[in-house]
């Protein structure tokens, strides 16, 4: 049936209108069509038979006198019954009279055999010898029957006479009619209601349904526009969270910024005078002379005082606009030459370095002074996590992104602890660690500086242990 009227599964308020308002008007048009039908046929009926039996009563009076029904045999009495007779058949439809007295003795009929015969076993007689005209619709075989031929379809009217208002009953005119005529109307107008009601319950039906389908149309687009707006609303929303975080980390970094800043200004000169001072100090020392206890402590105070250089660096490049410079590079390039930089790192840890670089990689366009110092960091990051002995995998090949566009992929993975599943959403923020004597500096420039790049960072734990650090960058065709 759905499909039958079009309508989509996910309609069900359609759907259910259209099966109970068919029951429901369906139920209502048969009702109608039944009550209308009876009482149209009853009135009809009723109609027709109170016709007949004034037609009948009317022609009894003129034609007859009370002394007939008490003397039926005399000739007069039998002349006056046919005279009545032929009045009686002349009335369309008529086929057939009986008489009866008031002891329910046929006194005249067209059939002689039936003369003289009492039927005190017809309730329709006693009925209309009690002064109530009756009518027999079925026409079952009773004694006054007898001589009936089979297949005649015809009607019993009961008629009782009397002579004057308030008289007795002296005898019943019993008429047998063949009625057409008038079952040929009742037929035609019980199809004229039929006809009505089936038209008018399917242009009600049809009226409705239109009215629920076309509102339930307009529910199903207000929905589905209100669902749109929600959408659009929840990504604004999104978007507008997004930006109230990018706002206050802007902010929390304008803010440590200015701190930073100061701080480096002001010890990056005593750092200087302390560095110059042992460097001074060493040139007391004959060369190739062993140094003494105060020679190494004075070695130990430049390498301390380079390596707090290099967190001061590492501090202002993390919260200073970073500055790019734009020039087509290789990406195996930038990781060789930063893992260059930490050789003297790897080796002093007793690392072991893989290379599994893919040759030649698309080119990128970007700053590879940033991205160098990108992997240095991630580098260092592995070193200080692997376990001496163990080795640092430096993976590059290309990928197609999910937007199609081709990205070159530059891994490095470590045979340290891993990053527990807890802290990988933590591990790119600034001053987060997890080590002793860490910064939380390294992997949050390195994930500044790629992301200046257009690419980004991320971190994942490896199948056999240690951590699989991620660089994806974009390739751009030059501008």
């Amino acid at each position: 049936m759905a499909r039958l009227f079009g309508w989509r599964r996910d309609v069900t308020l359609t759907g259910q209108f259209g099966v109970l308002s068919l029951v429901v008007v369906g139920l209502i048009t048969t009702t109608f069509c039944l009550v209308i039908s009876h009482s149209l046929r009853q009135d009809l009926l009723d109609r027709e038979w109170s016709t007949t039996a004034d037609f009948i009563r009317t022609e009894a009076v003129h034609n007859l006198i009370a002394s007939d029904f008490a003397q039926p045999e005399h000739p007069a009495a039998q002349e006056r019954f046919l005279l009545f007779y032929r009045r009686a058949v002349v009335m369309p439809e008529i086929v057939r009279v009986k008489i009866y007295d008031a002891g329910m003795r046929v006194v005249w009929s067209d059939e002689p055999r039936l003369l003289g015969q009492v039927f005190r076993d017809n309730p329709e007689l006693r009925a209309a010898l009690a002064g109530r005209t009756t009518v027999n619709l079925e026409m079952h075989k009773k004694g006054e029957n007898v001589y009936e031929p089979e297949g005649d379809s015809l009607v019993e009217v009961y008629v009782p006479i009397a002579f004057g208002e308030g008289a007795p009953v002296v005898g019943v005119v019993e008429t047998y009619k063949q009625p057409i005529r008038v079952f040929a109307n009742i037929r035609r107008g019980q199809m004229t209601v039929l006809t009505t009601a089936i038209g008018g319950g399917a242009t009600l039906y049809l009226c409705l349904f239109w009215i629920v389908r076309r509102a339930a149309r307009r529910i199903a687009s207000q929905r589905r526009a209100l669902e749109g707006q929600t959408k659009e609303l929840a990504a604004a929303n999104d978007e507008l969270r997004a930006v109230q975080q990018q706002l206050v980390a802007s902010e929390r970094m304008a803010a440590i910024g200015e701190v930073v800043a100061a701080v480096a200004h002001g010890i990056r000169n005593p750092l200087a005078n302390i560095r110059a001072s042992a460097q001074i100090a060493l040139l007391d020392w004959r060369p190739g002379a062993e140094l003494s206890h105060g020679g190494r402590s004075l070695d130990q105070i430049i390498g301390e005082v380079d390596r707090l250089e290099g967190r001061l660096k590492d501090l202002l490049r993390s919260v200073r606009p970073t500055e790019r410079q734009i020039m087509p590079f290789d990406v195996n390039s930038v990781v060789r030459s930063a893992l260059r930089a930490t050789a003297g790192r790897i080796d002093e840890a007793g690392l072991v370095v893989d290379e599994s670089l893919a040759p030649a990689l698309p080119i990128i366009l970007g700053d590879p002074a940033l991205l160098e110092q990108v992997f240095v960091n991630l580098i260092g990051n592995a070193v200080e996590a692997a376990a001496k002995g163990g080795t640092i995998t430096l993976t590059t090949y290309t990928h197609a992104g999910a937007d199609g566009v081709a990205e070159v992929i530059a891994e490095v993975h470590d045979t340290g602890l891993g990053v527990p599943a807890e802290e990988v959403p933590k591990i790119f923020d600034l001053f987060y660690t997890t080590k002793a004597q860490g910064s939380g500096l390294g992997l949050a420039v390195a994930r500044k500086f790629a992301e200046s790049q257009g690419g980004f960072v991320s971190v994942a734990s490896g199948l056999t242990g240690g951590a699989t650090f991620v660089v994806t960058l974009p390739v751009r065709e030059k501008a």
